[in-house]
């Protein structure tokens, strides 16, 4: 058993809900209600292609849902939920036009480290924050 938030999410989420297990496993396609209790107490992740069908059994909203699920597996993952679903963001495409040897060299590192160019630019983004970073607290004591 675990209490990570994913499970205190599904909890409460079932708990308010004002139904069942039996009757949320059935909205959701479990046959059997224990399944809904392994959810709440954390035995069981919440497959993800179940997260749309509890929601509309609870009540809960699937983003907060997904995004829990997401940083409790993979905080890389979470974050980047964040970002892609954050509905103030505004899309834009990015037209990369440099000196061919850098243009590249950032291709070959996406490639080599499996990612796409905006994945890889705001890695090295942030990288080069948290470096900007050290060195003004190193520079004005923080």
């Amino acid at each position: 058993m675990t209490d990570g938030p994913t499970a205190r999410l599904i909890a409460e989420a079932i708990d308010t809900s004002g139904k069942t297990q039996r009757e949320i496993a059935n909205e959701i396609g479990f046959e059997r209600p224990n399944v809904v209790s392994m959810l709440k107490s954390g035995e069981m992740r919440m497959p993800v292609e179940r997260i749309p069908a509890f929601s509309r059994a609870t009540g809960i909203d699937p983003h907060l849902l997904t995004r829990a699920a997401m940083m409790e597996f993979c905080r890389r993952l979470g974050a980047l939920w964040d970002v892609r679903h954050d509905p103030s963001l505004s899309r834009a495409q990015i037209y990369m036009k440099g000196l061919q040897p850098v243009v590249e060299r950032f291709k070959r590192l996406c490639r080599s480290e499996r990612r796409a160019y905006l994945e890889m630019l705001e890695q090295l983004m942030d990288i080069r924050d948290a470096a900007l970073e050290a060195m003004f607290r190193e520079a004005f004591g923080g």
